[in-house]
């Protein structure tokens, strides 16, 4: 009985590695994807702000995470600095560049002036997926040794 289980044992856990590398995979190759295909570029316009505090377990400060929400396509919202949030206006029509997967704002621009930008966006996607892909395919061991 107890051989039984530890076998059993063995192949619900060989079934979860199996899984998990492939979730790995799937999300890893979307990285890469969303940063190799082109940006879209949608004229909106700014509908409102929202801020929010989060705040970690125990800590006496919380991070403020800035929205600006907009309207008139896609993306419906966009996280933003201090700065980009206080220029941009409820009504100020702009450019966001997103990316098209995850749907990402990667700029905003009003008129000829960029409000925000992420700048190394694409080096992170790439540097990420690829990171995914290696724990995926198994080139990065984690101590264990259910028979690979």
């Amino acid at each position: 009985m107890l051989q039984c289980h530890r076998v059993l044992s063995f192949e619900v856990a060989l079934l979860l590695k199996f899984v998990v590398r492939i979730a790995f995979a799937a999300v890893g190759a979307a990285l890469i994807v969303d940063a190799a295909l082109p940006l879209r570029v949608e004229p909106l316009q700014v509908d409102r702000h929202t801020s929010e505090t989060r705040t970690d377990h125990g800590a006496a400060t919380g991070e403020i995470i800035y929205k600006v929400h907009l309207v008139g396509g896609v993306p419906s919202s966009c996280s933003v600095g201090y700065a980009a949030y206080s220029a941009l206006k409820d009504g100020d029509a702009v450019e966001v560049q997103s990316t098209k997967l995850f749907r990402n704002c990667v700029r905003i621009s009003r008129g000829e002036q960029v409000v925000d930008f992420l700048k190394y966006w694409r080096w992170l996607a790439v540097a990420s997926g690829m990171l995914l892909l290696a724990a995926a395919l198994g080139w990065m061991r984690d101590g264990d040794d259910l028979g690979d």
